[in-house]
């Protein structure tokens, strides 16, 4: 490989690193949203992902890539994946704290880490690991700090965790479909079937669907926007170019911005244990952060 071609993946994975930050980091503000709305979490995932999925094929049409039976047929699995997601995530934040069911879902990495290097042959130093088994034990801090509030409850951090496999599910399916569909096929046609899927929730539990409030719908539009237009569809395009187990170490900042969001706009407590525990998390990824190259 010629040199130039070595500083262009190079400059490559530097942005790539650049739009999963950003990706995670809308993804943070999806939990306080949630919270915030007040229509049921299996009418907020239909509401948001039949807008976002209307956005994603206006957006190829208008590119002359239209979204194709072949890309929603290889994107099948993937947005199985993030409809289970999203209808355990958006309920288990309707039980439980903002805080814990975004750390519990930044678990991921090390459920990704494993399967990386075992299917993908993805090298992870010792130094990596030992760091990531430091924010591992802040994550579960941050758990325990919060277990005695009035906001916490088992159930939601139960349903936190079958997201927490679901969603390094979607991950996986999205790094092996690279070479098959292009990000942002993937991105659409995955939202596509997790709209489909969280509707036929609705109909098999009997979800009766209100109308929105005007100002839930348009929250229910930042969230399609920012969190799945956005976010979505940085990440899939990021993990193109950057190794799959650290895109999805990045997911650690998500519960960092949750938590200043939650504290600030719906009046959760963070108490010492939770700060000191985040900030173990945080100091831990962004050590793992510098040392890519």
């Amino acid at each position: 490989m010629s040199e130039p071609e070595k500083s262009k993946i190079v400059n490559d994975s530097k942005i790539a690193l650049i739009g999963a930050a950003l990706a995670v980091t809308a993804w943070g503000s999806s939990g306080v949203i949630v919270k915030y709305i007040t229509v049921s979490s299996t009418e907020i995932a239909v509401y948001r992902f039949t807008f976002y999925a209307i956005l994603m094929m206006l957006f190829l049409k208008v590119r002359g890539t239209p979204l194709t039976f072949k890309a929603l047929r290889t994107s099948l699995w993937g947005g199985i994946a993030l409809g289970l997601n999203v209808a355990f995530f958006f309920e288990s934040l309707k039980r439980t704290t903002v805080v814990n069911a975004t750390i519990i879902g930044s678990l991921q990495p090390v459920l990704i880490s494993i399967y990386s290097y075992r299917t993908f042959g993805e090298k992870i130093r010792r130094k990596d690991v030992i760091v990531g088994i430091i924010a591992l034990l802040g994550t579960f801090g941050v758990v325990a700090g919060s277990s005695g509030t009035a906001e916490w409850d088992i159930t939601g951090d139960l349903l936190a965790v079958a997201a927490l496999f679901t969603w390094a599910a979607y991950f996986i399916v999205s790094k092996k479909t690279q070479d098959l569909v292009t990000p942002l096929e993937f991105t659409a046609a995955s939202g596509v079937i997790t709209g489909v899927l969280n509707f036929g929730i609705a109909l098999i539990f009997g979800v009766s669907f209100t109308i929105p409030s005007n100002k839930d719908i348009f929250w229910i539009i930042v969230l399609a926007t920012v969190a799945g237009l956005i976010g979505h569809s940085l990440m899939n395009w990021s993990l193109v170019r950057i190794p799959l187990w650290v895109g999805s170490s990045l997911n650690l900042f998500i519960p960092v911005v949750s938590a200043f969001l939650a504290w600030m706009f719906l009046d959760e407590s963070l108490n010492f244990i939770q700060i000191l525990s985040t900030f173990v998390v945080v100091s831990s990824l962004g050590v793992i952060m510098v040392d890519q190259d």
